[in-house]
């Protein structure tokens, strides 16, 4: 029996094998796009959790040590010796507030609507001691027992024409630091200048109002700290990202976090003995109660950097009120991160 070599396909078997063709591409995109969409939902999560953590350490750090000035922080006998300005920077009169977002501050530019500014005023971690007693009237230098690097203190914390505090455990003198040098005496020692020179706002007078400090009095950097969201320069999924800022004494304001929408601030306020009374919204506040401020109870809402992450929008409330569907449409994933810190020297 002959059989004839078959030249090529039938058209039925065409077919099936470009729909089988067809089914299995289906099932490959499926998975692709799957795994991408699972890809880009894990990494919007990590990115979010990894903002709102680092976010809220900063945020903690300062909080906790607002007012701190050293072994005077439990004894705020504070002076402040710097001529009135006029500029937030160098009033020193409260160590924690908060301001709506369309306050003026200088320095603080492009805060986003519907957030609050957190303020706070501290000394520095690291310090230095006199190594001598101070006379008022006699001189207008502190010699210290470090020599500073490069007209430098602390890795930069305090150099030439920076805010200082000098502080026993009985009173703080806030002032500013015209210079700071090698001791003529040579040595492991250090001078701080104390004059009417440098940058407005200058000293009042030179010899520290009649003030008199002791051997072992610190001397630290003492900077307003000031915490805002603006936008920030990464453009995410043509969209801008917000991000949260941080702005230290007179330098510019730095973008520290990226992906940080909001942030909404709540005051615990103490009835005066040192036991909290009661939390109240930064709107809420009346000027008696800033020097009252024990706790600071911090809302962020953390937001990933890309669009149309998610299916759908999210259903998002923040800070006792949902967001609206305009602010939401963008399908980008968000978490909201709650966080409450004692002022440590305020506490009892």
């Amino acid at each position: 029996m002959n059989m004839r070599s078959q030249k090529g396909l039938s058209l039925i078997e065409l077919m099936i094998s470009l729909t089988l063709g067809i089914v299995l591409m289906t099932g490959v995109m499926q998975m692709f796009l799957t795994s991408r969409m699972t890809y880009s939902t894990q990494q919007a999560i990590s990115s979010i959790q990894e903002s709102g953590r680092m976010a809220m350490d900063f945020l903690a750090e300062d909080i906790r040590m607002a007012g701190y000035m050293g072994c005077s922080s439990r004894n705020p006998n504070l002076t402040n010796g710097l001529e009135a300005s006029g500029n937030f920077l160098y009033d020193f009169s409260q160590m924690v507030v908060g301001y709506a977002s369309d306050t003026v501050l200088p320095g603080v530019n492009d805060v986003a609507d519907d957030t609050d500014i957190l303020v706070i005023r501290r000394a520095s971690d690291a310090s230095v001691h006199l190594v001598d007693q101070h006379n008022a009237g006699s001189n207008a230098n502190f010699r210290i027992d470090e020599e500073p690097v490069n007209s430098c203190l602390f890795d930069g914390q305090l150099c030439d024409d920076n805010i200082a505090i000098i502080s026993d455990c009985s009173k703080g003198r806030i002032f500013r630091a015209v210079n700071v040098q090698d001791s003529s005496g040579g040595g492991a020692e250090g001078l701080v200048v104390h004059s009417n020179g440098g940058s407005t706002p200058t000293n009042i007078d030179s010899q520290l109002g009649g003030q008199q400090f002791g051997v072992g009095s610190e001397i630290m950097a003492f900077n307003t700290i000031v915490y805002f969201v603006a936008p920030s320069a990464f453009q995410g999924g043509g969209a801008q990202v917000r991000s949260l800022w941080k702005k230290v004494g007179e330098r510019d304001a730095v973008e520290l976090i990226e992906g940080v929408e909001r942030m909404r601030l709540q005051f615990g306020v103490s009835d005066g003995s040192g036991t909290l009374d009661r939390y109240e919204w930064r709107e809420d506040m009346v000027a008696d109660d800033w020097a009252n401020v024990i706790a600071v109870r911090v809302h962020l809402l953390a937001t990933g950097l890309d669009n149309n992450v998610l299916p759908e929008p999210q259903v998002i409330q923040f800070a006792g009120e949902a967001l609206s569907a305009d602010l939401v449409a963008d399908r980008r994933m968000r978490q909201v991160f709650t966080s409450t810190v004692g002022v440590r020297g305020r506490l009892d």
